[in-house]
């Protein structure tokens, strides 16, 4: 993670996993973030599941990220 003066916080990766939305409310506040836990998610591919199958099931999410005003791609934006 790390943040600066003009784009604040950005979550890259977290314990939980990669990071690839991340949940803001009105005052563009970081409330939570949606994750992908990647080792299980391949490990799940190598066991012959389908990698979007697998994708879905290795999703999550913490914090208020259903009550969000926006998401971000902390990558992009």
């Amino acid at each position: 993670m790390f943040s600066t003066k003009a784009k604040g916080v950005r979550y890259m990766e977290m314990a939980e996993g990669y990071i690839t939305r991340m949940a803001l409310d009105a005052d563009n506040q970081v409330i939570g973030y949606e994750f992908v836990k990647l080792g299980k998610m391949m490990e799940d591919i190598r066991h012959g599941m389908s990698a979007d199958e697998a994708l879905k099931n290795n999703t999550g999410n913490y914090g208020r990220f259903a009550d969000a005003v926006k998401y971000i791609d902390p990558r992009e934006e």
